[in-house]
């Protein structure tokens, strides 16, 4: 882009001045238009390129930075789901041993009335 709008502001250039040469009318304009006109002119274009480039920057960094806290976000689901997980798989651990002394407790007492 930047290589364009360089380009596009030197045809602008090369335009006008070809124009001044060869046309009346538009020449008429370049000599009663003072010096100073010439770098305002420059000066709107080049402002007017500047927030174009500078816009799509900032473009370009949000959706870096919203890409980053989209995996962020991501990366949290996962954890959440995985320590949901182990949680679940630790209390049904948990379930399994309870039942088991439960049924050592029942098989000793059915030995002890024997």
């Amino acid at each position: 882009m930047k290589g364009y709008a360089a380009l596009f502001f030197g045809a602008i250039l090369i335009a006008a001045f070809v124009l001044k040469e060869y046309s009346a009318g538009v020449g008429n304009f370049f000599t009663m238009t003072p010096w100073w006109m010439y770098f305002v002119l420059c000066g709107i274009i080049y402002s007017g390129y500047r927030i174009v480039t500078l816009f799509q920057e900032d473009r370009e960094i949000e959706q870096r930075v919203i890409e980053e806290e989209g995996r962020v976000y991501m990366e949290r689901i996962e954890r959440a789901k995985a320590q949901e997980s182990a949680q679940s798989s630790a209390d049904d651990d948990a379930e399994d041993l309870v039942a088991a002394a439960g049924d050592e407790g029942n098989y000793n007492d059915d030995s002890n009335r024997l």
